[in-house]
């Protein structure tokens, strides 16, 4: 696996370490974790981002003052890895309301593109192993 930094690298395995104490972490659990774990804000709110005890996102932490452009993009990648969400807030939620803040162009274009890529292969394992034999594609 490939990290960001040993501060990434730290923070992933001890908050699996935290979540594995309530529930068995999957490909969702490592995925969300490994791309939060990316940026230095993330890592510094994630149970403002993240309820560990009950397993829940709270969409409401894109909107927080401590979001930076970056930051808020590495939330936006988590979020969708972890239930597909593309809402900006509850309140979007209820109305329905689909932020194109979720496109890979938008998500995408920064330093981060080759470590969500890595989070992208921890979510969906099974499609992104590479093929001995490309011919059967």
């Amino acid at each position: 696996m490939n990290f960001i930094d040993p501060k990434h690298k730290e923070f992933y395995e001890n908050t699996l370490k935290q979540i594995e104490e309530f529930r068995r972490t999957d490909v969702y659990y490592r995925s969300f974790v490994y791309t939060l774990g990316m940026n230095q804000v993330t890592r510094r709110h994630i149970n403002e981002i993240f309820d560990i005890l009950r397993g829940e996102i709270n969409v409401d932490a894109l909107s927080k003052s401590w979001q930076t452009g970056i930051s808020r993009k590495v939330t936006e990648l988590a979020f969708n890895l972890w239930n597909d969400c593309q809402y900006e807030s509850s309140e979007a939620i209820e109305k329905n309301n689909i932020s194109g803040n979720y496109h890979v162009s938008h998500i995408f274009s920064c330093a981060y593109a080759p470590y969500f890529y890595e989070a992208i292969k921890l979510r969906f394992p099974e499609y992104t192993k590479s093929n001995e034999n490309e011919e059967d594609m």
